[in-house]
């Protein structure tokens, strides 16, 4: 990775985990890969989700716990423009912000974690309430339905590209095309722009 992308600020990492909505678990089983997206939810440094416990990625999981999790916050799409005036393709990119999880995954069997993983996840995805909490008795059965899954990392990588690497001329060149655009996600790349550049 290069150095000047890569984010090792707890804080961020955390605040990144806690802001995307969903990220992809990626498994494998006898060489053969096995991707697939789900919503999530950080609790210390865990990563949790749930599903139903007869499922492909229950099954996969069984055989091999070793897990991979990315989630990515998109930003602005740069054209290659932007910051080059030799009319090549190469200068095009795409400003992000990404984390990566290498880890074990682990099946929650106690009622009450699980409970408190989908308490967590629910006031992540609902913030405005209007339902039960998971400790409540009407959800005994749901509960032991649910598989609640655990991946406990081994490795966290994070890395915000925001321009951190071009010289001072092009990346005022871009702000300058971002602020003339003003796309929806325009302005809060320009913020990341000028918090990350070094």
């Amino acid at each position: 990775m290069n150095p000047y992308f890569e984010i090792t600020d707890q804080k961020c990492i955390d605040a990144l985990l806690d802001s995307v909505e969903y990220g992809t678990l990626a498994l494998s089983y006898q060489d053969k890969p096995y991707s697939v997206p789900l919503n999530f939810v950080r609790i210390d440094r865990s990563i949790f989700f749930h599903g139903a416990l007869q499922n492909k990625k229950m099954k996969l999981l069984a055989q091999n716990p070793k897990v991979s999790f990315s989630v990515v916050r998109s930003y602005a799409l740069i054209p290659s423009f932007f910051s080059s005036n030799d009319a090549l393709a190469c200068p095009a990119t795409q400003f992000f912000a990404s984390v990566s999880i290498n880890g074990i995954a682990k099946v929650i069997e106690d009622r009450d974690m699980k409970a408190k993983v989908l308490e967590a996840l629910m006031q992540k995805l609902q913030p405005q309430g209007g339902y039960k909490p998971l400790s409540d008795e009407a959800y005994t059965k749901a509960l032991k339905a649910t598989a609640v899954v655990e991946i406990q990392p081994s490795t966290t990588r994070c890395k915000f590209k925001f321009g951190q690497h071009l010289s001072k001329e092009r990346f005022r060149m871009i702000l300058k095309h971002l602020e003339e655009r003003n796309e929806p996600k325009d302005k809060e790349t320009i913020d990341m722009m000028k918090s990350y550049y070094i």
